[in-house]
């Protein structure tokens, strides 16, 4: 059995957490250079304000309904998030980090003398009480289904925020309720091609034959249809399909002129693709580096390079050097760049590099620096230790106007409380 937890709405919950005057309130949060919503919550949904919807176009919605905007502090997301994730594992010794907000744990083997139900509602309010992030929890005997109900838990009230998926009645209305395009595996891209074939719910999908579904979507697309039978091919720490790419880029808070500085921003998102790397244990075969000038239409220069390394890694000082070669290569001085980014590529498990006699990198000790740096980050928050190459300087960093305190990672930034002397 396994149970999803899901953070809902975080980013705007994680602004809530340090600001209860914001409860009720709409709350949204903006993408880099404060350019569209990225994030909601329920009160600024039921304002019609939609997902990756351009800020210019809400300004006058935002004055009228006194919506709250914030730009997205991932520093602070990311500590809340850990906060979470610390608090899971005490639930679970198997937890796997799907993503900033959610997290799946294994329930086979636990002690749960009132139920599987009633030790998720434990969980969310534990996590509610330690860290003041509330969550919904879907529960399955897999981990699609498990998906599906935590769905349902976040969108129909009389759930509570648990959801348990366990009889074939429970599981049946679920999967009859639910559009092929929200099935985890399936998504957007195939979609499209099982509507033409007729299959519109998840329900439709698994009455398709195994035969017909393996010859239309693959061996992937059989073990969704299995999962959602209740078969269970996806284990803790197995996604779906492996991550085939990671892509960090960004636009810039002002045109960029000099090589410095636009390679200041490839040093830094080329650090952290490998910092993402090293945390799902794998290794990338080849990086990309692109960049994009001031303006739009035909006449914007847009440059990208690509190498391939002898041998796959997951150490930004060895990714940072090919980085820097497809940078040269790409960059025109005269030219004012306002976006950059960086495409890791041809990723493999790390204990899969095929190492070449010819290789001359001490891996060894750049595994252990990579280490050290990933364990004194995480236990202190952000980028104590980083390369040099990522300077400080970062002129190139979007616009904030909306930045709300680091209030967990920053001195800075916490908060004084001041006790009133009756």
């Amino acid at each position: 059995m396994y149970a999803l937890v899901d953070c809902n709405n975080f980013f705007a919950s994680c602004e809530r957490l340090f600001n209860p005057a914001l409860n009720g309130r709409p709350v949204v949060v903006l993408s880099g250079n404060d350019g569209c919503v990225i994030a909601r919550s329920n009160e600024a949904k039921a304002l019609g304000i939609g997902m990756g919807q351009p800020a210019f176009e809400l300004r006058d919605l935002f004055v009228r309904e006194q919506v709250a905007i914030f730009s997205s502090n991932h520093i602070l997301y990311g500590d809340i998030s850990r906060r979470v994730m610390s608090v899971l594992s005490q639930f679970s010794p198997e937890v796997e980090v799907y993503s900033i907000d959610e997290a799946f744990l294994s329930l086979d083997g636990i002690d749960m003398p009132y139920g599987a139900e009633a030790y998720a509602r434990t969980i969310a309010d534990t996590v509610m009480r330690c860290v003041g992030i509330p969550v919904s929890i879907g529960i399955a005997h897999t981990k699609t289904l498990a998906k599906i109900a935590s769905h349902r838990a976040k969108k129909i009230a009389r759930y509570k925020g648990v959801c348990h998926l366990v009889t074939p009645d429970q599981c049946a209305m679920a999967l009859i309720e639910c559009p092929i395009g929200d099935v985890w595996g399936i998504g957007r891209r195939l979609a499209p091609k099982l509507i033409e074939e007729g299959i519109s719910t998840a329900w439709d999908f698994t009455h398709m034959s195994r035969e017909r579904v393996r010859r239309l979507y693959t061996i992937e697309g059989e073990r969704t249809w299995r999962e959602l039978r209740g078969e269970v091919c996806y284990a803790v720490d197995e996604l779906p399909a492996a991550r085939q790419s990671i892509t960090v880029s960004r636009t810039f808070g002002q045109a960029v002129t000099t090589f410095d500085d636009v390679y200041e921003a490839v040093a830094n998102f080329t650090a952290t693709a490998a910092e993402r790397l090293r945390r799902q244990g794998s290794a990338a075969s080849s990086i990309m580096v692109f960049v994009k000038g001031r303006g739009c239409g035909p006449g914007r220069y847009v440059g990208a390079m690509q190498h391939t390394l002898p041998v796959a890694s997951d150490s930004t000082i060895e990714l940072l050097q090919y980085a820097r070669r497809a940078l040269v290569s790409v960059f025109r001085r005269g030219e004012a760049y306002k976006k950059a980014g960086v495409i890791l590529g041809h990723i493999i498990p790390r204990s899969n590099v095929q190492l070449s006699l010819f290789d001359t990198v001490d891996r060894d000790k750049h595994h252990r620096l990579m280490q050290v740096m990933d364990s004194v980050n995480k236990q202190v928050g952000g980028k104590v230790l980083r390369l040099g190459a990522e300077g400080g300087h970062h002129v190139w960093k979007a616009h904030s106007e909306h930045l709300s305190p680091c209030y967990t990672t920053s001195f800075r930034d916490i908060l004084v409380v001041k006790a009133k002397e009756e």
